[in-house]
């Protein structure tokens, strides 16, 4: 991947997914958190910009499409390193 950002703003937000594992969430008195001891999950995620934007060239946050599932953020560097090495794959003009 030579230039995620580049990548997913050519082909548009909506149409990019990855696959790549997260942990489910627990609930606790309206406290939502991570285990480490629960299992990676691989599942579809897509972009969520509510924190991050894409064109901002910083971080980007993956959101699993299943609700009960952690979003993970990654630098982009850090994104496009896993992209590399296949730690997670990302489907570009993926359709539901």
């Amino acid at each position: 991947m030579k230039n995620l950002t580049e990548t997913i703003l050519k082909n548009g937000i909506d149409n990019m997914y990855f696959i790549t594992e997260v942990k489910p969430l627990r609930t606790a008195l309206f406290i939502s958190y991570t285990s480490s001891s629960d299992p990676d999950i691989e599942m579809l995620c897509s972009i969520d910009e509510e924190r991050y934007q894409v064109k901002d060239n910083y971080k980007i946050t993956l959101k699993p499409i299943y609700d009960g599932f952690a979003k993970e953020h990654y630098y982009i560097s850090d994104l496009e390193q896993m992209i590399n090495s296949g730690s997670i794959k990302m489907l570009v003009n993926f359709k539901l």
